[in-house]
């Protein structure tokens, strides 16, 4: 005989607020019934859940069904081409709950959601879904992300699963990152920052090696381009030992000239604008290589904000504050004044 199920007749919890948020949807029938699907697993563990859609501007019409059909669903809307990192980024800004998962939704189906909450929590961890079986073809190919990732200080591997969760506390040093649009992919290597795996035996139809080619590209430079300050760092090294190089051999040219009775034509000419040259590229380099490092280090707080559109606002906090029975001080009726 079959055991009930005993998690059915859990009481939902009303201690934590949980939101989901998904930031690379396609408008289908497949799409929708797994977002009621998800909303009526939540519904049955968590008392307040909130679930954030980031889809670009040409898709908001087909969401608009879905947002109201599944109650606290909230719908940003962002221009057209913004990159998939920034809608993280924008998806994890609204959320609001104690418990954030940024996930793939063909993920987060396959996975055990409250699971995967439960986990995070009790770790107390970035915690990311992880399949232990892998191609060897995905692991050569991920050996480059691998080790640019190493050098800029994330665990990079793109053939990881997309799907996130972490308490409140540790999505707020994500996004308080120098780089948080890697931050929210790739955790990084920071004490502060404990990771955990949830290992899954699940598969997900459309992980294939070749999807996502475009983003993958997208992710090398944006590596690239966040090890700036360490190639800075490498080419004003170098150019300091070039100075120095061009120095030491003018100073070999001067001595020549004073201790040679007689050089050979053209000798001192050729040596001298080598000399110069060196010495030249060298400063000039260093002092461009140190300049940009001084603007890093001044912008380096400064982040590109990318605005969303939200279509429809609900006001979780006054929900969860008439279900609890909480009298906010800003709803309480001034007392009559003193006569």
């Amino acid at each position: 005989m079959r055991e009930p199920d005993t998690n059915q007749f859990r009481k939902p919890r009303e201690d934590v607020v949980v939101s989901v948020c998904f930031s690379e949807l396609a408008a289908t029938p497949a799409t929708f019934a797994a977002l009621r699907d998800l909303a009526a697993t939540l519904d049955g563990a968590y008392r307040f859940r909130e679930i954030i859609l980031v889809v670009e501007d040409n898709q908001r019409e087909a969401f608009l069904d879905i947002v109201r059909e599944v109650p606290n669903t909230r719908l940003f809307v962002v221009r057209r081409g913004t990159e998939y990192y920034d809608r993280r980024v924008i998806a994890a800004e609204e959320a609001i709950g104690d418990l954030v998962i940024l996930g793939h939704l063909d993920e987060i189906a396959a996975l055990d959601v409250l699971a995967f909450l439960d986990f995070a929590e009790g770790e107390n961890a970035v915690t990311m879904a992880f399949r232990p079986e892998r191609k060897p073809f995905k692991r050569l190919a991920a050996w480059p992300f691998v080790a640019l990732g190493k050098l800029a200080g994330f665990n990079v591997d793109p053939a990881e699963w997309q799907s996130i969760a972490m308490p409140r506390t540790l999505l707020n040093l994500l996004l308080a990152h120098d780089e948080p649009r890697l931050a929210l992919r790739f955790p990084p290597r920071d004490p502060r920052l404990p990771r955990e795996w949830f290992r899954t035996a699940a598969k997900v139809a459309s992980r294939t090696a070749f999807n996502g080619v475009g983003r993958r590209l997208a992710l090398l430079q944006t590596l690239l381009v966040y090890l700036t300050p360490t190639i800075l760092s490498v080419v004003a090294i170098t150019s300091a030992l070039l100075t120095l190089v061009g120095l030491a051999y003018a100073a070999w040219i001067v001595g020549a000239v004073l201790l040679v009775d007689q050089l050979a034509p053209g000798w001192l000419t050729t040596n001298a604008m080598l000399a110069v040259s060196a010495t030249f590229m060298g400063f000039s380099t260093l002092g461009l290589s140190l300049g940009l490092q001084h603007l890093l280090k001044q912008q380096r707080r400064l982040k590109g904000v990318s605005v969303p559109e939200e279509v429809n606002r609900i006001d979780l906090f006054q929900q969860v504050a008439f279900d609890l029975n909480v009298v906010l001080e800003s709803d309480t009726p001034a007392p009559p004044p003193e006569a």
